[in-house]
């Protein structure tokens, strides 16, 4: 099983882009923080088009309860941030099994992965930047990650 984690992420429109995205390649949504529900709020179907119906989500209060359930059963959890110990993203999907449980969290858009979260991940990854920019949209990044790690 592969899971996009949205930690805190505060606009409902790149929620919805992910849960459209997630649709297209196969992959599960856990929601904790304040991240938008698309039961809750309108701007996330509009933009998810029918995908939060077929993708499985689930609601989560803290990112530590997300972290919690997932080594209970056998993820491997992994933050998309950039750190000094953080590895790319190429050479992470070298790692990985096809069948391995994989749990990838993605960090608010202004401030990324909570500090706690990532002390408690298992790997943290990161997409290279060749010019001037340090990172992606939410969306275009969670994307790049799910189909490379699509396996």
């Amino acid at each position: 099983m592969k899971v996009v984690v949205l930690e805190n992420i505060r606009s409902a429109y790149n929620v919805g882009n992910i849960i459209r995205t997630a649709d297209a390649l196969w992959w599960d949504v856990w929601l904790c923080g304040y991240t938008p529900n698309p039961l809750e709020y309108k701007k996330v179907t509009k933009t998810s088009l029918g995908a939060e119906q077929k993708v499985s989500i689930k609601q989560f209060d803290y990112t530590q309860d997300v972290i919690k359930y997932a080594k209970e059963n056998n993820f491997e959890i992994i933050a998309a941030e950039i750190t000094t110990k953080a590895i790319r993203l190429s050479e992470y999907s070298n790692k990985i099994k096809s069948d391995q449980n994989l749990a990838v969290i993605f960090g608010n858009e202004v401030d990324g992965v909570l500090r706690s979260t990532l002390e408690d991940v298992d790997y943290t990854v990161y997409v290279p930047m060749k010019w001037v920019k340090e990172s992606l949209n939410v969306g275009q990044t969670s994307a790049i990650f799910m189909r490379e790690l699509i396996k």
